[in-house]
Formats: structure tokens, sequence, C-alpha cells
């Protein structure tokens, strides 16, 4: 004989365990709350490296406005063409630089660089060339924007083309995986911003009236040569990884074999193909059973019908007495 349960433990009992459930389902679907993430940091809702490109291009502006009412106003169309000419592409290789900075920074941080190098590089020689004349022929006017035309295209070039494969050897370097391509690789990039700057830093220095000397293209020359040095050893490292890598899987058994792919089998006329299995890497292939062979009717003998089959074609089973074993009607 059980005792009753008390008037007062039975309740609490039951409101204990509604708790406890309603406490679980709860839990359940509760919303998890994402993990906290590290917001990259902003001026003005910014990137720092772009920001600091809209004021360089900002205080250029200025600085073009105030030479605009200050220098020799006749001369001055070839020179605000191409300086808009040059705000065009800043802003275009800069657009092209954030584009492809969305997976990483490298190229945003060289792109900005570059188009800094560029901008000042190009402003010096458009608004600094040939004022040093004290009297300018009409003619001089037109050869000066065929001048100018020459030094932007050229300077926009070798300078984005450094900057590419500055940030190709970076790359390369990275994917290398080993402390010695990711050095050689940043001193590949470093030399080549060099080459760079050698090879567009003269139109700033002709502008002022500097005159360059043979040490400097000497200087230059060498520089391109220990560059190239340098990339070949980056490129070499890369693909030393690569097969590192393919020689890993291999061993690894990852590399399917030809040799162990389904071989092409011959079909006997008049049969179905049977489907063929493909063995695996690391899994021995299993040998294909093939059909029965159906039993062949009796030749036909001069004067008898022939061997009745079913609906299909099949010929039907003989039976015990050497006649067809009909099936029973249903």
């Amino acid at each position: 004989m059980t005792n009753p349960p008390s008037a007062h433990g039975a309740p609490h009992q039951h409101g204990v365990d509604q708790r406890g459930v309603d406490d679980v389902t709860q839990r359940r679907h509760r919303p998890q709350q994402p993990a906290p993430t590290s917001h990259p940091r902003r001026i003005l809702g910014i990137q720092p490296v772009l920001f600091v490109g809209i004021c360089l291009l900002a205080i250029v502006t200025i600085i073009t406005v105030v030479l605009i009412f200050v220098g020799d106003f006749e001369s001055q169309a070839s020179r605000v063409v191409w300086t808009v000419v040059v705000f065009l592409a800043f802003t275009g290789l800069l657009a092209l630089d954030l584009v492809l900075a969305r997976r990483s920074a490298t190229p945003l941080v060289i792109g900005v660089a570059a188009n800094v190098y560029l901008l000042a590089v190009l402003m010096i020689a458009i608004w600094m060339h040939g004022t040093g004349a004290a009297e300018r022929e009409p003619w001089e006017d037109d050869l000066l924007f065929a001048e100018l035309l020459g030094v932007v295209l050229l300077t926009i070039l070798v300078v984005r083309a450094a900057a590419a494969g500055a940030w190709g050897l970076i790359t390369l370097g990275d994917r290398g995986r080993a402390a010695m391509a990711r050095v050689i690789g940043l001193v590949a990039a470093a030399l080549l911003g060099l080459v760079g700057v050698l090879l567009t830093l003269h139109f700033a220095l002709d502008a002022f009236g500097i005159d360059v000397g043979e040490w400097y293209w000497r200087s230059t020359v060498a520089a391109i040569v220990v560059t190239a040095l340098a990339a070949s050893i980056t490129v070499l490292l890369y693909w030393n990884r690569r097969n590192i890598d393919w020689q890993e899987a291999e061993a690894r058994g990852e590399h399917p074999r030809p040799a162990t792919r389904g071989a092409s089998m011959p079909q006997v006329p008049g049969q179905q193909p049977w489907p063929q299995q493909i063995a695996w890497p690391g899994q021995q292939p299993v040998p294909q059973q093939a059909p029965p062979p159906q039993q062949a009717p009796p030749p036909q003998q001069a004067g008898l019908l022939p061997w009745p089959t079913y609906a299909d074609g099949t010929p039907l089973p003989m039976g015990p007495d050497g006649q067809p074993a009909f099936p029973p009607a249903h």
C-alpha cells in the first residue's frame, strides 16, 4: 500500500519540472548572438589609405588653382588639359585599387603609394616644364602639348606596371610558404618599385633644370639587373613549393592514376552495356560478373513451328518432355 502524494509536494514538484522544461525550451529557441567582429579603422567612413589619397588630390588642386592665377596665362591651356587628364587617371586607378583590395589590403597600399608618386611627378613635370625660359615662341606652346603627352603616358605606364609587378612578387613570395620566399619576394617588390622611380624621376628633375648624369643611368641599369635576379629567385621558389605539394599529394594517393580508371570493354552485338566501376585511389577494383547466359532453344526442325517466346522476345523454358513450358494462364 502506497501513501498518496502530498498536497503540497506534488504541485511543487510539478512546478519545478515545468520550469525546467521552459528553461530548456527558451534556450533552444533563443537566437544565437553573433560573435563580435573587429571593425577596421575608418576616417569619416573612409579607409585611411584612401583618405590620404583624397587629401593629396585636394592639396594638388589648390596648388594648381594658385599657379593658374600666378603663371603665364598663354601657356596654361596645355597644362590645364593635362592636369585634368592626370586627375581622371588618378581617380580611375584608385578605384581599380579599391576593387582589387576586397580580399587583401596589399594592392591598395601599393596602388596608393604609386598614385601619390605619380601625381607628384606629373604635377611637377606639367607646371614646371619650360617655365625657366624668359621668352617663349608661339610654336613652343604647341610643342609643349606634345611633350607633356609623352611624359604623362610614359610615367603612368611605367609606374603602374611597377606597382602591378610588385604586387605579383609579394603574392608569389607568400604562396611560396617559406620565410626565404617571403623575404626575397618583398626585396624584389621593393627593387621593382625603385626601378619605376628611377625611370620616371628624371622628368621632375628636368623640370627644375637639374641635368641627370651618366651615373644616374648606370644606377638605373644596375637596379634593373638586380631586380630581375630577385624576381627570378622568387618565381623559382614558388614553383619549388608547387612541386613539393604535388609530390606530397602523390605520396598520399590523392592523384588518380590512368591505370586505375575503368578501361573500355568490347561489347558483344545484341548485349546491353554493363556498368563499370571506377576504382578510386586506395581501393582495389572489384571484377564485374557477367550476366548468366540464357538457355538457347533447340534448333528448329523441318515442319515444326518456331519456338514460342515471351512478349519481350525471351524464349520460353524447356519442360521435362522437351516441349515449351507455357506459363499458367491467369
